[in-house]
């Protein structure tokens, strides 16, 4: 009985209504609703997604992200398991034209790269995609982040992105501007996985929130924290710089969720409306 009855919620869950100022396009985030008497656990293509418990009673929510490059041609499966039994549930996601960016820098070492920064960029790339792609415990009390610097949100994310008119990578983070030596905050309670300089990135913090939950911070100027570090939402992790593939000072943050690099702004309003 109690598997027939999680079939028959899992038909009337509903995907993006409950998401404000938003729309379920690449980039975006998912949240589903489940009711059932235990956790359940939910997966995309595989990777095991966030599944929290809401504050009402056997309901549960899973949250997910999009990739960037996800083919809106397809619709987005997560797989539901419980009781030892697998569920399906299909999302469509919308097209969206994110906006074109043209950046000239004064020379062509970050764009044409040398083979030996090229061979340097692809381990530091497969470093990358491997803490982007942890799951592991959760390390925050609540999912309520916190600006890792006192600036305005911008809305950046996402933007095809051209240096020296030659086309690269969508942006996949925002550009926080700010003086170098600013303070740079922990959004949440993590541990540091990579701290350490990228040929691209600068000198770069990866934090691991759990539940599949990473930020990256890029182009600092200080590292205030090494290999292993847990930190606590509020500790300073670093100072605002300039290095690496920059025209100034800034920091680049990024959110991912489940391996896919999501919209800071967009997942704000969602954590923070949904206890």
């Amino acid at each position: 009985m109690k598997i027939l009855y999680l079939i028959f919620l899992i038909n009337f869950v509903t995907f993006g209504n409950e998401l404000p100022n938003s729309l379920i396009v690449p980039g975006g985030v998912i949240e589903l609703y489940v009711k059932s008497s235990s956790k359940p656990k939910a997966f995309h293509n595989k990777k095991e997604l966030m599944v929290l418990k809401s504050s009402t009673k056997n309901r549960y929510r899973v949250i997910a992200g999009v990739k960037l490059d996800f083919d809106v041609d397809n619709k987005y499966e997560i797989v539901l398991k419980y009781d030892g039994k697998s569920y399906k549930k299909n999302v469509q996601i919308k097209s969206y034209d994110y906006k074109k960016q043209y950046i000239k820098l004064k020379t062509s070492k970050h764009v044409n790269l040398s083979s030996k920064n090229l061979s340097r960029y692809q381990k530091e790339r497969k470093k990358s995609l491997n803490a982007l792609g942890l799951f592991s415990e959760k390390k925050f009390d609540t999912l309520n982040m916190m600006m890792p610097l006192h600036v305005e949100l911008k809305d950046d994310f996402g933007k095809r992105r051209y240096f020296n008119n030659q086309p690269r990578k969508p942006h996949s983070g925002v550009d926080l501007a700010a003086k170098s030596g600013t303070k740079i905050y922990a959004p949440l309670s993590a541990k540091v996985v990579i701290s350490e300089e990228f040929f691209f990135n600068g000198n770069t913090i990866y934090l691991d929130h759990g539940l599949g939950l990473v930020t990256v911070y890029a182009h600092l100027s200080k590292l205030n924290v090494k290999n292993g570090d847990m930190v606590k939402k509020g500790d300073v992790i670093g100072l605002v710089g300039k290095t690496g593939r920059v025209t100034g000072s800034h920091l680049h943050w990024g959110v991912a969720l489940n391996g896919s690099m999501v919209n800071p702004k967009l997942f704000f309003p969602i954590i923070q409306t949904k206890k």
